[in-house]
């Protein structure tokens, strides 16, 4: 059903008979199956949970879990799945970002960018010239909102901003120096489009 439906989510536990989910998942994924996929079980060890990650899982919640947080997150892959009727181009600022091959582009220049990083750069520059909270930020990449993503988003910012720098070899930097991606204090942050 998986392989053949087109599903905004499918929810997906390990202990199954026959097959177990980790070999659905992923048959599912080398088959080229889309569809965003949370394991919900009962299996908790972190070796697990990382084998999961591995093999391309969108989420995993440990039972017992609350009802809301599994909606909210069930409902944020599938935004994250939805197909886009776009191209596969985002431009904004100068700056082009590939999003079949996970690449930024300027001026014939590119920089690989890893899948959080990408997460974070497209958001930011789809919303150019705005300021994008951290929480949305944090949802966009991690599909969630906690505490201790806040400093690992600050990590990423850092590295995005430090990527750019090297791609535009410093050209795009605004008014005063500034970088492309500023702070916006008690906000969040913004993509500026030069």
């Amino acid at each position: 059903m998986l392989l053949k439906g087109k599903y905004e989510a499918a929810l997906l536990d390990v202990l199954l008979p026959g097959m177990d989910g980790f070999e659905v998942l992923e048959m599912a994924r080398t088959r080229h199956c889309r569809t965003p996929i949370l394991m919900l079980t009962a299996v908790d060890s972190v070796p697990k949970i990382v084998e999961a990650f591995d093999l391309g899982v969108d989420d995993y919640i440990v039972k017992p879990f609350i009802l809301e947080i599994l909606l909210a997150r069930v409902a944020a892959i599938a935004r994250r799945g939805k197909p886009s009727q776009e191209t596969n181009l985002v431009s904004a600022g100068g700056i082009t970002l590939d999003r079949g091959r996970r690449i930024a582009s300027y001026e014939g220049r590119a920089a690989p960018l890893t899948k959080k990083q990408f997460e974070l750069l497209e958001m930011l520059m789809r919303r150019a010239d705005l300021i994008t909270s951290r929480e949305d930020l944090m949802e966009a990449a991690w599909g969630y909102v906690s505490e201790d993503k806040k400093n690992a988003l600050d990590v990423y910012i850092h590295g995005l901003r430090t990527k750019l720098d090297e791609l535009t070899q410093v050209e795009l930097k605004t008014d005063s120096n500034k970088p492309m991606i500023r702070t916006v204090h008690g906000e969040g942050y913004m993509f500026v489009a030069v």
